[in-house]
């Protein structure tokens, strides 16, 4: 007696199939796009906006840094802690410190941007300059997985064993159908060997070396 049961297996998998595919649309949509658009960066020229704001610093967080400007590093995480719940900003590159003038600056990269804050805390300000990218950019950086962070990794890497086993249910589903089934797996054959020929004649390789 077989481990798996045919009808069993068929069925499964085309209900595999069909929830998968409706899970999957916009996500597919989207890597899809966002593919074409990573294929020709041209597009993406012009597609970011620059911006400046300064914004006066909360009196606690002066006073805390003017009792002894000499240790301002000791007051980094309260620093980041007003970033995130003020700004959304999480996941600092960089910190720097001048003493002399009394700043801190911190570098957020961003997801087709970045955001750079200066605080001053002579002057009690927040210099906060960041750059944005428009709706193409994004995407691009989505699909890359470019400063997006660990939970929009968890969905790339879902997303895809999910595509994966999206496209075995569907070898699973041809093979039931004994009509289309000899050209489903020419159409197969023809998917794999057409990129990888192409691979082969037309795209760039270092040859010649051991």
């Amino acid at each position: 007696m077989p481990l798996i049961n045919k009808r069993t297996l068929y069925s499964t998998s085309r209900a595999l199939h069909i929830y998968l595919s409706t899970a999957l649309l916009f996500l597919l949509i989207l890597f899809c796009i966002s593919g074409i658009v990573l294929n020709h960066v041209e597009w993406l020229k012009g597609d970011k906006n620059d911006g400046q704001h300064t914004i006066a610093l909360p009196e606690t967080l002066v006073t805390k840094a003017n009792e002894n400007l000499n240790t301002l590093p000791t007051l980094y995480p309260e620093i980041e802690t007003y970033l995130a719940t003020e700004h959304g900003l999480t996941k600092v590159k960089s910190i720097d410190w001048e003493k002399e003038d009394a700043l801190v600056m911190l570098d957020y990269p961003l997801p087709a941007g970045f955001a750079f804050a200066e605080f001053d805390f002579i002057s009690g300000e927040l210099n906060l300059e960041y750059q944005t990218g428009g709706i193409l950019s994004l995407i691009g950086d989505l699909h890359k997985g470019r400063h997006t962070g660990e939970a929009w990794s968890w969905v790339i890497d879902i997303s895809a064993v999910l595509m994966i086993l999206f496209a075995i249910t569907g070898m699973i589903i041809l093979f039931q159908n004994r009509k289309k089934r000899l050209v489903g797996i020419w159409l197969t054959v023809l998917g794999v060997a057409t990129p990888v020929v192409i691979y082969l004649c037309w795209v760039p390789q270092l040859k010649g070396v051991s």
